[in-house]
């Protein structure tokens, strides 16, 4: 087990909220619900911290006692169709409570590739405009972003253990890849091992535990591959991302394999997929910012003829549940994703990642939790970079 001091949490991230000049947040996205909270919040909610004060967590009715139950907060309040509960009602209510009518208040605007976000919604901003006409209102949904980049000695641990729970997975998986096994049986097993293990949550929403295999790994610069009824062939790459949720922080790790004996031009796009994947782990080092490590590496695959395989971003933002996108490892500044001029810190993870398909050859996938250290970083995961090769005889003669 291992202790988050959540008072502590909360005192650093008010104190950012003066420097700000924010006098109380209604933190809408899900990354700041659940970094605050310390709870699973699936449900569309609001966290109203002051910046001095305590904090009280507006989540849905059904799930309210849960929330006060298993969070560390005793402020925990639910909503729903009734009359004086509606969502936007709650928190003017508790907005009026602080004192707070006049003051600046903190919103959560902007935008994302990532769906589950939770950002302010439209109807939401007018309701709390029309609630408080003489208070400012300030879009603060960067504080968040900022507070949650370098992460806790706790949440690092945590982060090991989540990444060691889906390398295991992994191996599991190797052991049972045969031909006539359907991406769906893999995922299968995958998440009963990840369960077994200590597992609370195959979080991704892109499919749970993605699988592909055969054509399914080569779409041009890669895809959602949540797992189908495919049968795995010989021949067949195979791509397996896996996620799992160790007390909330997020175990992602995508590998490969190779059905078989790699063809000539499989063993290009291997060779060229595994030289990329290490020059990112040789690249992310602190003292650097995000952009050059993304640019270091274009350089490196253009010098190689590799452009039109590899999607030229290297990684994207990890942490606890609701932290599973920003920032990206790009070029490119691109509000909500990108962030190029970050400079990467000790204590900051990285989910370094590449993407290397072939259309109509082979398609490759990397994502290891990436820890930039004083010195360097480490890579998580203790996986290979490089494909497993699956023996088809053996397979077929495990069926």
């Amino acid at each position: 087990m291992t202790y988050i001091n959540f008072p502590r949490r909360i005192a650093r991230f008010q104190e950012e909220l003066k420097k700000e000049g924010v006098d109380v947040l209604v933190g809408t996205k899900l990354k700041t619900v659940v970094h605050l909270s310390g709870g699973f919040v699936p449900w569309r909610s609001a966290i109203i911290v002051p910046a001095e004060g305590e904090l009280q967590l507006i989540t849905s009715a059904l799930d309210a006692a849960r929330l006060k139950d298993e969070t560390w907060l005793d402020n925990v309040v639910g909503f729903g169709g009734l009359p004086g509960l509606d969502f936007m009602d709650m928190i003017a209510a508790r907005i009026r409570e602080l004192g707070l009518e006049r003051s600046t208040i903190g919103i959560e605007s902007g935008t994302s590739n990532y769906l589950p976000d939770g950002f302010i919604t439209l109807y939401e901003y007018e309701k709390l405009r029309e609630a408080f006409p003489e208070a400012r209102i300030v879009n603060a949904v960067h504080i968040m972003d900022r507070f949650t980049l370098v992460k806790e000695p706790e949440e690092i641990k945590l982060m090991r253990q989540a990444t060691a729970l889906v390398d295991y997975a992994h191996e599991v998986v190797r052991d049972h890849l045969r031909v006539g096994i359907t991406e769906k049986e893999i995922a299968g097993i995958a998440e009963k091992v990840m369960r077994d293990r200590g597992s609370q949550f195959a979080w991704t929403f892109t499919g749970g535990q993605e699988i592909a295999s055969g054509y399914r790994t080569w779409w041009f610069w890669g895809g959602c591959t949540p797992a189908t009824d495919k049968i795995v062939q010989c021949g067949d790459p195979v791509m397996i991302d896996l996620h799992g949720m160790f007390w909330l922080m997020l175990g992602d790790v995508a590998h490969n394999a190779v059905m078989g004996e790699p063809t000539r031009e499989q063993q290009e796009v291997i060779d060229a997929y595994v030289a990329v994947c290490h020059k990112v782990v040789e690249e992310m080092q602190p003292g650097r910012t995000l952009g050059e490590v993304a640019a270091r590496v274009n350089e490196f695959v253009r010098e190689k003829g590799w452009a039109e395989w590899v999607l030229p971003g290297f990684g994207h933002g990890i942490g606890h549940f609701g932290h599973e996108w920003y920032p990206c490892v790009a070029e490119a500044p691109s509000p909500g994703n990108n962030e190029p001029d970050y400079v990467l810190e000790p204590g900051y993870i990285q989910m370094a990642a590449v993407v290397c398909n072939r259309p109509g050859v082979a398609g490759f996938r990397l994502e290891r939790p990436l820890l930039i250290t004083e010195h360097g970083n480490e890579v998580l995961s203790k996986l290979p970079l490089e494909p497993w090769i699956i023996d088809c005889g053996r397979s077929c003669a495990r069926r």
